[in-house]
């Protein structure tokens, strides 16, 4: 009789060790496909964003490689609703002041009279490192109206409609 006993409470230990088994491996299962959901989501959040970087960029070199006459047109509209009295210094890139500065000015002055304001806008004599765009200098204030710095400052708020664009 004891040994039948036994032989009883083994069967039933061996069937909750069983159900117990199998509980956990359905559990663990879960786990490992809500993981996978969860890295799948990941990876498609990460290209998704990086396409939006990418729609960005484009713009950005888009905007830097318009032809010469819309490039100046542009520079000159930054310096002149960027600037507070018409007489600051406008600081560009070591290239664009090569190509176009004086021009960039010529043109932001002639906007600035055509409004009633002080057109005397110079070239600085510095330079910097910036792609595209200008930073107006009066004093020890600076206005960066760069390109890349415009896109950046824009991204935040066109992120959402950029993405509806893109993953229509």
């Amino acid at each position: 009789k004891t040994l039948e006993t036994y032989k009883n409470k083994a069967v039933v230990a061996a069937a909750e060790i069983e159900e117990v088994g199998g509980r956990q491996a359905i559990a663990q299962e879960k786990k490992h496909e809500s993981n996978a959901g969860l890295e799948a989501r990941k990876t498609l959040l990460q290209k998704k964003q990086e396409l939006i970087s990418q729609a960005f960029d484009t713009a950005l070199n888009k905007l830097c490689s318009l032809p010469a006459e819309q490039y100046i047109d542009l520079l000159a509209r930054l310096a002149a609703n960027a600037s507070e009295n018409g007489a600051e210094q406008v600081i560009f890139s070591q290239e664009d002041k090569e190509k176009y500065g004086q021009k960039i000015i010529v043109s932001a002055n002639e906007m600035l009279k055509n409004k009633g304001k002080n057109g005397q806008l110079t070239v600085s004599e510095k330079t910097r490192p910036i792609t595209g765009g200008i930073v107006l200098v009066r004093g020890d204030v600076e206005v960066n109206a760069a390109l890349d710095e415009l896109v950046r400052m824009q991204r935040d708020s066109l992120s959402a409609q950029v993405a509806e664009v893109l993953f229509q």
